[in-house]
């Protein structure tokens, strides 16, 4: 049977931002500017007017009350303290993830009682926890205890199941809006790095309830990719970093998780729920002011963001033998390289990295790299570069042959390029 619902435009009962990993600093840097802008840029998209700002954890940089009260200011400065502010906190910026921390109550006496008329609950406050009815939404903000793995509290736990289960007794038509800074895992972009990253422990409790959405930070990765939304029992959204950006490890032009350029970044999400509970995504360039591709449509009784994309995705391709050639150079370090260029390939939405490898005179392969699109740095990917560059090192001699398959974001390849030299 067809799914008739669709999201109604004119009943819009509920406008937020969500954004993570604004890193303040005590300044010298970029944090500040990027945070305003994000605030500002939020407010030019929100035709109706922002109800709230979820901030999804590492509001701070490095655990001082100097900054804290700096990210106070600002924020009164671009919005007030009239829109609530909902937030939770990241581990080893805004505070260390163990039991008895005292950063939920330094963040609170210091944010002072009026960003807390949201709450229904204030003594969960103190454990990093928050429960608040907004327009009708309830938004749920939980804190993990510990990291390496990453662990809630009996307490929280107990208290989530409880208050998850009075809310769906009372309106279970809205969406129910979880953050905390950590992916749940096997989710949505980034939630398979490895127990600092993301966490299964609150995935039994979640499970229960189809329209729950959880927002999640901590790896900084790109909402260009469309696996930053998730649907599995329920609803899992990545909000990409206001600071810098993130990627997998092992890929050419980057230092651990962090590309090149990883400050060139920004972005973000607006939200707006319908009266029928519908929910409509926003993705947001906070540097550019622009929205990234098409918003994601979250409507009840219906799932389109599935796992199973992954199946359904058509691979990559090249236009021909993608015009390979190499030459010799300088790199950076005045040392002889070799710079390998081809066409870019063609994919349905986009190319994520290629697969390089060359083989000598005999067939042996002596190389093998995953050079890393420039996809993150784009809103559509009709702007990425037509022709992409690779420094293979000072290997490739007579009668050695290089082959390259492009990979988009599901792992599907195309079939391989090649020429010998």
């Amino acid at each position: 049977m067809k799914n008739d619902n669709k999201f109604k435009e004119n009943e819009i009962c509920f406008t937020f931002g969500a954004i993570s990993d604004i890193h303040l600093t005590d300044g010298g840097d970029d944090s500040e500017k990027k945070f305003r802008q994000a605030l500002k840029t939020l407010s030019a998209f929100a035709e109706n007017g922002l109800d709230a700002v979820l901030c999804v954890g590492d509001l701070i940089d490095s655990r001082k009350e100097s900054q804290i009260e700096k990210f106070k200011a600002i924020y009164e400065d671009e919005l007030s303290y009239d829109v609530p502010l909902i937030y939770c906190l990241g581990d080893g910026h805004d505070e260390i993830w163990t039991e008895g921390d005292d950063a939920p109550q330094t963040f609170a006496r210091i944010f002072g009682e009026e960003y807390f008329k949201k709450d229904v609950n204030m003594e969960m406050v103190k454990h990093g926890n928050r429960h608040c009815i907004i327009n009708g939404c309830h938004i749920i903000a939980l804190q993990p205890i510990s990291r390496c793995p990453i662990r809630y509290g009996d307490k929280t736990k107990a208290w989530l199941k409880k208050t998850l289960e009075q809310i769906n007794d009372e309106n279970g038509k809205m969406p129910i809006i979880v953050i905390t800074h950590p992916m749940i895992h096997n989710t949505c972009y980034g939630s398979c790095e490895g127990d600092e990253w993301d966490t299964e422990e609150l995935t039994p409790i979640l499970s229960d309830y189809e329209q729950i959405i959880v927002f999640g930070g901590h790896l900084h990765f790109p909402l260009i990719d469309e696996r930053s939304i998730m649907q599995t029992e329920f609803t899992s959204v990545g909000c990409g970093a206001v600071r810098y950006m993130a990627i997998e490890h092992a890929y050419m032009f980057q230092h651990g998780y962090n590309v090149k350029n990883a400050y060139r970044f920004s972005q973000g999400l607006l939200c707006e729920v319908d009266s029928g509970g519908n929910v409509r995504i926003t993705r947001l360039d906070f540097l550019k002011g622009r929205i990234i591709k098409s918003p994601w449509m979250i409507l009840k009784g219906e799932k389109r963001y599935v796992m199973e994309r992954m199946q359904t995705a058509s691979a990559p391709c090249f236009d021909g033998d993608g015009n390979i050639t190499a030459r010799r150079l300088k790199n950076e370090m005045e040392q002889t390289t070799c710079q390998l260029s081809f066409n870019a390939a063609y994919d349905a939405d986009f190319v994520h990295h290629y697969e390089i490898a060359v083989e000598n005179e005999h067939g042996t392969v002596i190389m093998k790299r995953k050079l890393i699109t420039d996809f993150f740095r784009v809103c559509s990917a009709d702007e990425m570069a037509k022709r992409c560059s690779a420094d293979v090192g000072d290997i490739l001699r007579e009668g050695y042959t290089v082959y390259i398959q492009a990979v988009n974001s599901w792992g599907k390849k195309s079939k391989p390029i090649n020429r010998t030299f």
